[in-house]
């Protein structure tokens, strides 16, 4: 999908997607026909469970010792969390037989060979810059840290969440986010050495290897997606502010992440008819003038957002040494700086 604008999200947009949960799937059967509108928490797809002998030898070596930390006990939540638009409860997947939700809403266009379905709806759009595990469907969940001196693990998650982290993930958080039942987590960065270790595969063979999809399936059962890429950055407040808005909504995520496919992770959040017509028309406008809304894309400011204030004549001396064309920003933390107009990105 083409993201037109340098912040990757897409307000309103049309995407057909096959719903399919990953893997190998001999005992898949379709619940719908090709011309039928669904739900994104109607079951879409009949699964059968076999036991599973496969070698993951295919699977990449980590790169660096593995992270392990002993882990407190962690119950989990008992008690069912329902969506607030529709009141039903998504299900969680049980050992037999398994029912996967359709996490989109809109009209099946096709049934694949393998079982799968295709469905055609309106989104709203998020693409991440890395991400790790098979499509998924869950709630969309804010996670509210806890003050100072409590422990992440007393937070309660409710299971078949799909977990919005604000800042930076950790090899605790996602165990615990594993451990309680979540099926997604959507972060915005992580170091490499946690997230190794709870993938326990060599990240670049993992995003480089030509049978990339198929290996998805074999990581942990928790699909993740991150917003800003490695390291200690934190989600930009409009993104944030975005995904809230949708909060409680069942929606679709996708960790899968290609170098040589060109894929990238992204969540899928249905649009209903009335909010489609509330959302403003996408037009593409890349020039930077004063009042346009910004991303920093390098540099020390990275991943930070603001709005131009003013663009100067003549090139500047950057404190790189560097002279180049460059703007005032005012940054959304209410920092003024001066960036370079090549390291800036339109994004409204």
């Amino acid at each position: 999908m083409a993201y037109p604008l340098g912040w990757s999200v897409r307000l309103q947009v049309v995407v057909r997607r096959e719903r399919w949960p990953g893997g190998s799937r001999a005992g898949a059967v379709a619940l719908v026909y090709p011309g039928q509108m669904v739900e994104p928490d109607q079951p879409v797809i009949r699964l059968k469970h076999e036991e599973r002998h496969e070698e993951l030898s295919d699977l990449p070596r980590l790169s660096l010792p593995a992270v392990t930390r002993k882990l407190p006990a962690i119950q989990p939540a008992g008690a069912a969390h329902h969506l607030n638009d529709t009141g039903t409860m998504l299900a969680v997947p049980t050992l037999g037989e398994e029912t996967v939700p359709a996490g989109l809403r809109g009209r099946v266009v096709d049934v694949t060979a393998r079982g799968g379905v295709v469905i055609e709806s309106q989104v709203v759009a998020v693409q991440g810059v890395l991400g790790a595990g098979p499509q998924v469907a869950g709630i969309l969940t804010l996670w509210q840290a806890l003050g100072k001196g409590n422990s992440c693990s007393r937070q309660p998650i409710p299971p078949g969440a799909i977990l919005v982290v604000p800042g930076p993930l950790s090899f605790l958080l996602l165990r615990h986010a594993l451990n309680s039942g979540v099926v997604g987590i959507i972060a915005s960065s992580i170091f490499l050495r946690d997230l190794e270790g709870f993938l326990h595969a060599d990240l670049l063979e993992l995003v480089n290897s030509p049978n990339a999809e198929a290996l998805q399936s074999r990581l942990p059962p928790l699909t993740i997606m991150l917003t800003e890429g490695l390291g200690s950055l934190a989600m930009p407040a409009r993104l944030l502010q975005l995904l809230s808005c949708y909060q409680g909504r069942v929606v679709l995520l996708s960790g899968w992440t290609s170098v040589r496919q060109r894929v990238l992770p992204e969540l899928l959040i249905s649009l209903t008819a009335a909010e489609a017509e509330a959302l403003p028309a996408q037009e593409p406008e890349l020039t930077l003038v004063p009042g346009a809304r910004v991303r920093i894309c390098c540099g020390d400011y990275r991943g930070r957002t603001g709005e131009i204030l003013s663009l100067f004549l003549h090139r500047q001396r950057l404190p790189s040494g560097v002279y180049a064309h460059a703007a005032r920003i005012l940054l959304e933390e209410g920092e003024v700086i001066v960036a370079a107009l090549s390291c800036l990105d339109r994004i409204g």
